[in-house]
């Protein structure tokens, strides 16, 4: 039998605060996303789970509780029974006894069982209606407690439903548990961080970009121990649209951090340090440490020979706007040569890409040799460009 208090690194005495308090330090430990590949995590985490479901369901966790004391009792009462036979002179004594009783008193007997039975039925009656008693006033309390608490919870759902929602999640955060009759009320409080994720998600798809930061700020308020990667992301992006890129950058650095996505993480502190903060050199630095990486990933999944095998099935599209934006800096940093490489490491795993032909186009004009420009030029109008080419290739 699993001990769950085990699971969650706690003792049989543990409190609910305690119990919450472990589940989220294990859970962000163990969570999947931060362990790929990696089976027994996964296994881990759901156990986490379990735990966590039983410990904290008031219900649920009484029976277990039972459940191991029970077990307790049956592993610690080992003791057998023995049975001793009376020696062989105290048989004589016995059946002497047994056997030489005088005259019996009926009516005697039957006063005394009589009285019996009363004093009996007088005291079952007694601890009957004692329970009863006990068990009126713990209902009457019970009814009266879950009724304050359910009023809780409709006061909680009016100010979420009027966009109050910290004060929603505040009001039900102090209901530490809940009873079985109040299923609907913990469904309601473990779904109002996705809601108010949603409601972020529907500002964000609408470009209401502002309106999605406040909502997405306010799940990681509610959660800070959770990860929210792809909300995380949607909110990095809102900060850039919203001219605030430091704050942007800081999110993609806790991705490095946590090594989620970090070639696509890179890519986007790139973007924002050239485009937003305009600093081509740091830019740079970061979208050689992602270059660095990706070659890598790419002899670790396809050996030395990488490059004989590679093609855009097997490369994720953020390794295209890697080589993109290095090619796009190298040729802003006047190094035309390294961009062409950039270029032309794009156009070998992605051969429909108009853009990196034009890259090299520019940074073989930077050269002077327009020849060749204009043969990029050509290969990007092959490939459906409708951009105005060089002079020269008139």
């Amino acid at each position: 039998m699993t001990n769950y208090y085990h699971v969650l690194g706690l003792s049989e005495d543990a409190t609910p605060a305690e119990i919450k308090a472990a589940f989220k330090r294990l859970a962000v430990k163990y969570h999947p996303d931060k362990h790929p590949g990696r089976p027994e995590m996964e296994e881990k985490f759901k156990e986490i789970n379990v735990a966590h479901q039983i410990l904290s369901d008031e219900y649920e966790k009484a029976r277990f509780d039972l459940k191991l004391k029970y077990r307790q009792f049956s592993q610690n009462d080992t003791r057998p029974y023995t049975y001793q036979p009376p020696r062989p002179d105290q048989w004589k004594t016995r059946n002497r006894a047994r056997y030489s009783s005088g005259r019996i008193d009926y009516r005697q007997n039957a006063i005394a069982t009589a009285y019996a039975f009363g004093i009996t039925f007088l005291i079952a009656l007694l601890v009957m209606t004692g329970v009863w008693v006990k068990q009126s006033y713990d209902d009457h309390q019970l009814e009266k407690m879950l009724a304050e608490r359910r009023t809780t919870y409709m006061d909680a759902r009016k100010y979420f439903e009027a966009g109050e929602y910290k004060t929603a999640f505040e009001i039900m955060t102090s209901l530490d548990f809940f009873r079985t009759e109040e299923r609907d009320m913990k469904m309601f409080k473990n779904t109002m961080i996705d809601q108010i994720a949603e409601k972020g998600n529907s500002h964000f798809r609408k470009k209401e970009y502002h309106e999605a930061i406040s909502l997405y700020e306010l799940v990681q308020e509610f959660a800070p121990d959770l990860p929210f990667y792809e909300l995380r992301q949607k909110l990095a992006e809102a900060y850039k649209r919203t001219n605030q890129p430091e704050k942007a950058i800081d999110i993609l650095k806790d991705f490095l951090v946590g090594e989620y996505e970090i070639i696509s993480s890179l890519v986007k502190i790139a973007e924002i340090q050239h485009k937003e903060l305009n600093n081509p050199a740091e830019a740079l630095d970061h979208l050689l440490i992602a270059h660095r990486l990706a070659i890598k990933r790419y002899k670790t999944f396809y050996g030395d020979g990488y490059a004989m095998v590679i093609n855009e099935k097997y490369v994720p599209r953020s390794h295209y706007y890697l080589y993109t934006y290095l090619a796009d800096i190298y040729v802003e940093l006047d190094d035309p040569e390294m961009a062409i490489k950039a270029a032309d490491w794009n156009k070998y795993v992605w051969p429909d890409s108009a853009s990196s032909y034009i890259t090299s186009a520019n940074a073989y004009l930077k050269m002077g040799r327009k020849d060749q420009a204009c043969q990029e030029y050509a290969g990007a109008k092959d490939r459906n460009w409708t951009g105005i080419s060089s002079m020269y290739c008139n």
